[in-house]
């Protein structure tokens, strides 16, 4: 009967803290300490057990074991060390285990790191083997928690058959109220975990991820949707053009500046320079941090100068030759997007490719769509 209590009010303590601990994604390192492999390995499999029970996600050891080369020695031991892999791996926490074990008992230690906040905790204690999978389960539900361990005894230290503490009473007439529990921390304000395809990891601001200057090259096909004048020869040109930029402030705009031309077709090019707001729309809260797919999308608009050949004329023999050149105002806009492969590549793509050419004949109105790829510094 004594052993039944016992079990049961375990029970209801682990109960009562668990829903304190938010769904989060945990990266769990290799557990360390004594000579038995075996006791580590089972520990190791206790933590993962224990995981599972309070609703966290733990990922992958390869994944876990890749972040790890990047580490001096190859265990992560350090504030630093964690913030690496929890960058690498995108993990919300950073869970590293000690286990000495014993003839009946080991002892058994967790360290956490909360990413968002870069507070490292410890718990430490003498687990049964009979009972370790349990107990170790107590200790993380109260390690992985926004709040953290906090002051106090830990539900293990109370004396077997102690009571739990009073429940709230009332004084004088005036209820005694439990203290109000603190609302979840918000999201960081400049910190997004970006799910890049080369490798997830935490930058500021979501577009730039912090590399400010870019450069940039792409092809295209543009048509003349308005043509001048007298025009003759096809409407349509393969262009190429380079740009580069930088990105002013956090919230996604960026100047450029560059130029292009017809690649094939009549001779025409440009120079100018604009500017562009680059949006992330799938930034979004999730578990205490901000996290986003790196596809980028926003409107552009630029102004500068377009050339071109002017009417040419043919010489004795059919000769062609080609008129002086000309230069014009040109303004035009399109539908930019980015997709950021890793915060120092990105593809992208200009549609629309509005140009608006006017001239002292007309004017010249250009449309087309290019893709390319960028480097970012």
């Amino acid at each position: 009967m004594i052993r039944r209590a016992l079990s049961c009010a375990a029970a209801a303590a682990l109960t009562a803290i668990a829903p304190a601990a938010l769904a989060d994604r945990v990266a769990v390192l290799p557990a360390r300490g004594g000579t038995d492999e075996a006791a580590r390995s089972a520990a190791q499999a206790e933590v993962a057990t224990g995981l599972a029970a309070l609703g966290h996600t733990a990922l992958p050891d390869g994944a876990v074991a890749a972040a790890l080369k990047g580490v001096a020695d190859g265990v992560a031991d350090t504030t630093d060390e964690y913030r690496a892999v929890s960058a690498q791996t995108g993990a919300d926490w950073v869970l590293s285990g000690t286990v000495e074990p014993a003839v009946t008992t080991a002892r058994v230690e967790l360290t956490a790191y909360l990413a968002s906040t870069g507070r490292v905790e410890s718990v430490a204690r003498e687990v049964d083997r009979g009972r370790s999978a349990q107990q170790t389960q107590e200790m993380l539900a109260v390690l992985l928690r926004p709040e953290g361990v906090g002051v106090g005894e830990l539900p293990w230290e109370r004396p077997a058959g102690a009571a739990p503490p009073p429940a709230p009473s009332s004084a004088g007439g005036a209820a005694v109220l439990p203290p109000v529990p603190a609302p979840p921390p918000a999201p960081p304000a400049n910190e997004v975990q970006m799910a890049y395809p080369l490798g997830p990891e935490r930058v500021w601001p979501a577009y730039s991820g912090g590399r400010r200057f870019a450069v940039s090259a792409s092809l295209g096909a543009a048509v003349a949707a308005a043509r001048l004048p007298g025009a003759s020869g096809g409407a349509a040109s393969l262009v190429g053009a380079a740009r580069a930029a930088y990105a002013v402030g956090d919230r996604g705009l960026e100047l450029f500046a560059g130029g292009g031309g017809n690649l094939v077709g009549p001779f025409a090019g440009w120079i100018e320079g604009g500017a562009r707001l680059m949006l992330t729309p799938s930034r979004a809260p999730e578990g205490g941090a901000w996290r986003a797919f790196p596809l980028h999308v926003g409107p552009a608009l630029h102004a500068g100068a377009f050339f071109r050949s002017g009417a040419g004329a043919v010489g004795p023999g059919g000769a062609t030759y080609r008129g002086d050149l000309e230069v014009h105002p040109v303004i035009g806009a399109s539908f930019d997007v980015a997709l950021a492969l890793s915060p120092s590549v990105q593809l992208e793509a200009q549609l629309g490719n509005l140009r608006w050419v006017p001239t002292g004949d007309g004017s010249l109105l250009l449309l087309g769509a290019t893709l390319g790829a960028g480097a970012r510094f």
